[in-house]
């Protein structure tokens, strides 16, 4: 490939596609240490499972419980999540996270097994899958935040960046084949199968869960503080951080009109259009190509070329442009082609911001930062389908979509405003290392209990041998 781009194209082209190309190239899965490369083959079949399982679970209830079915299955599995997420945050500091990881995988994997059963032996009923969706949403509470805080302990600073694209693209790959493989599953004729294939392939990821190692550290006293107490530290040091409190409420407000962009709107839009049913598939398929896109080196020729803050704008700026683009389509390619534009700008919004922010956070803090950031994903995730709903019954979905185009970007020009932003991200991986902490100290108040050398340390990636505070592999 690159041969042929010598002698064919002209040198500023043939640059600009090497750059790319050379960023994937030294990308290599192999170059992580084996831990990491084990966590990033467990997330992957985690969010093919995840999509797979959702979209048999959505059939199932469909066709066996109706309507009143699919509305109590969607609320309790929102209430779960946001119930679950931080109460069950400080596990993540207070045990180790890959045994958190490994018991979580194989909770998944056993609820899923017994998801098939049920359905295979014709007893499956819409109020079982509504109870075990819960279960399954709890086990998720758990392994969710400690699979986002464990990468940054498995990798040195100067890799992360390099960890997280590749976290990204896996991640897209899982999305992508987890409910194609449910609608190969159910063109079959049969919903069992979908159930049945979800139970194989979460048994997948439950054996690489088992197969998961790392450093078996934690970094919070087990006997003490109080489990409130830990709580509590999380979300005051979520909300005195002020960069990262702005940042996560900007974030939830823009999410709050992208989610329904490429959810709840758009079969609507698609059926105004008179598209079949297959664009939907399509344009979904179209969604995450355009993120393995950007994380095969698109992105981050951008960062490179404008720097991480004016890149991050550009992509928030074009991500808006193509929601309120979408109001105008007339023909369904047009919508696959905006998606997967949106898509890129997606990638490279997260990987602008993600490794610097990991490293910033102190390592006894990562957990539970993270799951107080996925709840507030969580509530906005919640909140969108509501606020678009009352928006359709005003006015057409056209115009709800330009709506929707214009509140993202105000929502994106607040970033410009958040404090130490662009300090942050003008920042290198190494001096990012506990940023948060020496810049907002009276942040990360720590109860007596926790020994000094657990704060702000980075681990070797494939030894164990630092100095913190030590248990087993598990909780």
């Amino acid at each position: 490939m690159l041969l042929l781009l010598r002698f064919r194209l002209p040198l500023r082209l043939r640059r600009l596609l090497q750059l790319p190309l050379g960023r994937l190239q030294s990308a290599t899965f192999r170059s992580l240490p084996g831990p990491a490369r084990s966590l990033l083959t467990l997330e992957l079949l985690s969010s093919c499972a995840m999509g797979l399982g959702h979209t048999a679970a959505l059939s199932w209830l469909a066709e066996r419980g109706g309507p009143g079915a699919l509305v109590v299955f969607s609320a309790w599995l929102a209430l779960t999540t946001l119930v679950g997420l931080p109460v069950l945050s400080p596990l993540g500091d207070r045990f180790a996270k890959p045994g958190l990881i490994r018991w979580g995988s194989l909770a998944l994997g056993l609820i899923a097994l017994l998801q098939a059963l049920l359905a295979c032996a014709g007893v499956l009923g819409w109020q079982m899958l509504v109870i075990t969706g819960a279960l399954a949403a709890m086990a998720q509470a758990v392994t969710q935040p400690a699979q986002v805080a464990l990468l940054p302990d498995l990798v040195a600073p100067g890799h992360l960046s390099q960890a997280i694209r590749l976290r990204r693209g896996w991640q897209a790959i899982g999305s992508l084949s987890g409910p194609l493989l449910a609608g190969l599953a159910l063109a079959c004729g049969a919903l069992q199968a979908s159930l049945c294939l979800h139970a194989f392939v979460a048994g997948l990821c439950a054996a690489a869960g088992l197969a998961l190692r790392g450093p078996a550290i934690r970094t919070v006293d087990v006997g003490r503080p109080p489990w409130l107490d830990l709580l509590r530290a999380g979300w005051r040091a979520k909300w005195q951080v002020r960069v990262d409190r702005w940042w996560t409420l900007s974030g939830a407000l823009m999410m709050l009109f992208y989610g329904p962009a490429v959810g709840l709107l758009l079969p609507l839009r698609l059926q105004a259009l008179h598209a079949s049913t297959a664009w939907l598939g399509l344009c979904q398929a179209a969604l995450a190509m355009g993120v393995l896109i950007g994380v095969l080196g698109v992105a981050e020729a951008l960062i490179q070329r404008l720097g991480r803050h004016r890149a991050m704008m550009t992509a928030v700026a074009l991500c808006g442009l193509c929601i309120g683009a979408l109001s105008a389509c007339r023909h369904p390619a047009m919508v696959a082609g905006l998606l997967a534009l949106m898509g890129a700008c997606t990638s490279l919004t997260q990987l602008t911001g993600q490794t610097l922010r990991s490293l910033a956070i102190p390592e006894d803090f990562r957990s539970r930062m993270a799951a107080a950031q996925l709840t507030v994903a969580s509530l906005a995730a919640t909140g969108a389908p509501m606020l678009a709903g009352g928006m359709l019954l005003q006015w057409r979905v056209e115009t709800v979509y330009a709506l929707h185009g214009a509140a993202f970007l105000g929502a994106g020009l607040l970033l410009l405003a958040v404090p130490g932003l662009r300090t942050l991200l003008g920042l290198s991986a190494a001096d990012a290392v506990g940023w948060y902490e020496r810049q907002y100290p009276q942040a990360f108040r720590r109860p007596a209990a926790v020994p000094a050398a657990s704060r702000n340390r980075h681990p070797a990636p494939e030894s164990s041998a630092v100095s913190h505070t030590r248990t087993k592999a598990g909780p």
